[in-house]
């Protein structure tokens, strides 16, 4: 199959428009838990037009890198991202703060602060072949099970709400 401009111009912009209203929304708080998701695979979708934009512009692309055009966006972009990035580690976000203490605290104080019932909790990871046995917090249980947090997060509090 040979790339069209006729498809990928529109597929780009209009990928374009939804991850940045999303990530503006995102920005605000509005909508949470709903923009998040069309924010992180559209923006896998932007990725993948944006291969597809390169590939087809590959010829007027050269010309601008001759120019040097790309070198001050490259290390403008590079020394922003940086700076996001120290000040995330600095300045961490709530969420990330809640999750990191919840990982080490005790199994039980874990689901209590989480408001879980322990033994059904249990049950739960069980049936997902995810033993709490010889595990004293949270961060052991996917540790020891060679899992990852968000689904033992995910697991456990599943159908709470």
């Amino acid at each position: 199959m040979k790339l069209n401009r006729n498809y990928v111009t529109p597929f780009i912009s209009l990928t374009f428009l939804v991850v940045g209203i999303s990530g503006v929304l995102m920005f605000f708080h509005l909508f949470d838990g709903y923009t998040e998701v069309v924010h992180e695979f559209l923006g896998l979708f932007f990725f993948i037009c944006a291969i597809f934009h390169v590939i087809l512009n590959w010829k007027a692309l050269k010309i601008h890198f001759k120019r040097g055009v790309f070198m001050p966006a490259t290390l403008a972009l590079t020394l922003i991202s940086l700076l996001f990035i120290v000040e995330q580690q600095y300045s961490p976000k709530v969420d990330t703060i809640i999750l990191k203490r919840i990982s080490k605290a005790s199994i039980a104080d874990a689901f209590k602060a989480l408001q879980l019932d322990s033994l059904k909790a249990a049950k739960k990871l069980e049936a997902k072949g995810i033993s709490i046995k010889k595990a004293t917090t949270l961060g052991d249980i996917w540790t020891k099970n060679e899992t990852n947090i968000m689904e033992v997060f995910d697991l456990i509090i599943e159908n709470e709400d």
